[in-house]
Formats: C-alpha cells, sequence, structure tokens
C-alpha cells in the first residue's frame, strides 16, 4: 500500500509535466556543420518569445539554392531543437528550407511548458513564416508529441489555407490514452490507469484530425513501442481526404524516416503539394 501511495503522489506532482522534459542548453547548432542558419524569434499572441532555426536549402559548391518550400518542423517530448534538428537536417539537401521551433519552455524559447501553450506557439510560426515567405510553401512536420501538437494546433487554425501539407510522424491519438498506457505498464499501478490519466492535461489529436483540410501524410512503424501504430491508424482513419498513410515494418519510434521506402514517398508528398501557396 506505501508503494501504492507513493506513486501516486509523485504522478499527482508530476503529471502536469508527464509528457513533456524541455532541456534549455543547446548541445549542438548548424555551425558545427558549416552550415549556414539564422535564429529567428517568434512572438505569440500571449507576449511569449520563442526561438527557432531558419536552416536555408543548401546546394554543396553553389553560393545560392532555388528553394522549393519551408518546413516548419516540430519535434518531440524532450530536450530541444539541439538534439532533434539533425536526424531530419538532410530535408535541406533536397531542396527545402528547414524551420526547426523550440516551443515555450523548451531551449531558448521563453515561458513555461504546456500543451496548450505549445499549440499557441504552433500557430504563431505558421503565422509568422506564412506572412514572412508568402511566396513559399509552407509544410508542418511534426514527430511523436510534435505530430500529436500539430494535428491539435492545425485542426483549430483559423488560415489553413496557408499550408501545402502535414506531415504527422508518430503520433499519439490522445494524451491521456497513450499515459493509461504507459501507466498500465507499470503493474502496481495498473488498476489505477484511468484516474491517474486524468492527472494529465489533454491534448485531443483524434477530436482534431478530421478539420485538417490540408494534404496529410502519416508515417509510423508496426514495431513503434513508444507510441504504437494503432495510434497513427486511429488518426488515419478520422482524417478527411487528402490523405496518405506510410507504415513501415520496423525501425523504431520516429524512426520510419530511416527506411528508403518512407523517404521516398516523405518526399514524393513534398513535391506534390510544393506547388501550393
Amino acid at each position: 500500500m506505501k508503494s501504492y501511495l507513493f506513486l501516486f503522489l509523485f504522478l499527482l506532482t508530476s503529471c502536469s509535466n508527464f509528457l513533456l522534459h524541455p532541456e534549455k542548453e543547446y548541445i549542438f547548432t548548424p555551425a558545427r556543420l558549416e552550415l549556414p542558419y539564422e535564429d529567428i524569434t517568434i512572438r505569440t499572441p500571449d507576449n511569449i518569445n520563442l526561438r527557432a532555426w531558419y536552416i536555408p536549402a543548401y546546394c554543396p559548391d553553389k553560393p545560392s539554392c532555388p528553394s522549393k518550400g519551408n518546413i516548419l518542423y516540430l519535434h518531440g517530448n524532450a530536450e530541444n531543437i539541439s538534439s532533434h534538428t539533425f536526424s531530419v537536417i538532410w530535408l535541406i539537401l533536397y531542396g527545402y528550407n528547414l524551420i526547426p521551433l523550440d516551443y515555450r519552455g523548451f531551449g531558448q524559447s521563453e515561458g513555461s511548458v504546456s500543451l496548450s501553450g505549445a499549440e499557441t506557439d504552433i500557430r504563431a510560426a505558421i503565422d509568422y513564416l506564412s506572412e514572412k515567405y508568402p511566396d513559399q510553401p509552407l509544410f508542418v512536420f511534426g514527430q511523436s508529441i510534435g505530430a500529436a501538437l500539430t494535428v491539435s494546433a492545425v485542426g483549430k487554425y483559423e488560415h489553413q489555407d496557408r499550408l501545402a501539407g502535414v506531415i504527422i510522424d508518430s503520433a499519439f491519438s490522445k494524451a491521456r490514452r497513450i499515459a493509461r498506457e504507459k501507466i498500465g505498464q507499470i503493474w502496481l499501478l495498473w488498476p489505477l490507469q484511468y484516474p491517474l490519466s486524468f492527472l494529465v492535461p489533454e491534448n485531443n489529436a483524434e477530436e482534431n484530425v478530421s478539420k485538417i483540410k490540408a494534404p496529410k501524410l502519416f508515417m509510423t512503424t508496426e514495431d513503434d513501442t513508444i507510441v504504437p501504430p494503432h495510434h497513427t491508424r486511429d488518426l488515419y482513419a478520422k482524417a478527411v481526404q487528402p490523405k496518405e498513410l506510410e507504415i513501415v515494418e520496423s525501425g523504431g519510434h520516429i524512426r520510419s524516416l530511416n527506411n528508403e521506402k518512407a523517404k521516398n514517398a516523405f518526399l514524393r508528398f513534398l513535391e506534390k503539394h510544393s506547388d501550393r501557396k
């Protein structure tokens, strides 16, 4: 009984950050790879300054590189842009400008972490990029919790016509559903998975995915044990056309793009929709 009580009190005091684990310090920047980039600041409607990088499309041995579009990249639940961006930096070699964003409380962004605040941050970044670069097709690419936040943020966004496409990689369908699944893996807490999950702030991507009118690509792997693939299937089933689904056999969490088939599907999706303004 003491173990139940201890674990319950631990969750009660920490569930507000159950899904978010930011780090303030950068461990890497594009400069380490001798890549040009710009630090940018995005102001939210509630007066929070967010930090992001603008990493332009890169053509080796050429002074300038034509751009096919901008990709707003939204990372997972831990650390900051310095530890996530370099798994997707290869996109700049295919002619896309990459803009990784740190949500409030992450990295050098101001404020305190929250799911609802991160949704506001995503919409602020879309506004910033669409207004500053009106002639560049804009894609939103979220991974893990960044993908779930993308679904909710875009689903509630009033100016979806600004988006060329949305890529949703390894999203959970509901924050409380994934919390129940994780809590239920602890045998002592299995009977408490439902009541404890209500301590987690809800992010209901499943409720919002049908509101996204822009083209959508859903991705994951069959062996993802962090966010099992049934979450992606649920979201895809509830999404409206146009939509695509790419699930590869193996790779693990947010590793589908290591598969050549999935990578090619991703690039085809970008090419297909990069003429949208």
